[in-house]
């Protein structure tokens, strides 16, 4: 009895038909394909988030320029004795080398009372308190300048900001996420008379 089952399941085992040569390059192709599809995507993905981390890092770092001007206009009006004083001017920390014709790009720190002229370097480095400054600390892809421009008794600022690692343009049309740049942009007006 043994002998007849043993005989039935050598027949069946050489029946039984396996995988062609054919079919399974073509497994092995479709699962190469969809493996190497996969990677791309995640990588993109991986990409674009970094893209978009820098872009909202460099919009908050675009109105932090803003707002240290702004701060710096405000702390000029609080310094004055009375409702009659004028001293310090509105506009007087942003230094003797911007007049109100002139339109130059700047730099602001968070730790700095005055607007400074950025010469050659704009970048933007975290020091050992995690602020963006442009004084010491570990170099960052950010660069920010600022623009100012006069405009009668109203000051408009425009902080541009790229992580690209190029300067930031000086004009808005210019300055695109595309071309990873951002900017913001305020007018400030001689709103303080003093106390």
């Amino acid at each position: 009895m043994f002998k007849i089952k043993n005989k039935i399941f050598k027949f069946r085992l050489l029946n039984k038909s396996a995988f062609s040569i054919g079919e399974v390059m073509l497994s092995v192709f479709i699962l190469g394909v969809t493996m190497l599809t996969i990677l791309t995507l995640y990588s993109s993905g991986l990409r674009e988030f970094q893209d978009e981390r820098d872009s909202i890092i460099a919009s908050m770092l675009a109105q932090e320029g803003v707002e240290l001007a702004r701060n710096i206009r405000d702390n000029n009006w609080a310094q004055r004795d009375s409702a009659t004083d004028t001293s310090p001017a509105t506009f007087e920390n942003f230094n003797n080398w911007t007049t109100e014709t002139d339109s130059n790009n700047c730099r602001a720190d968070i730790d700095s009372n005055n607007v400074t002229s950025c010469g050659t370097s704009k970048v933007l480095n975290v020091d050992i308190n995690g602020y963006y400054v442009h004084s010491a600390g570990t170099a960052t892809k950010f660069r920010r300048t600022i623009d100012l421009d006069y405009s009668g008794d109203d000051l408009i600022v425009t902080s541009f900001v790229s992580w690209d690692g190029s300067n930031p343009p000086t004009s808005a049309s210019s300055c695109t996420v595309i071309a990873k740049c951002v900017f913001s942009q305020t007018t400030l007006t001689d709103w303080g008379t003093g106390t």
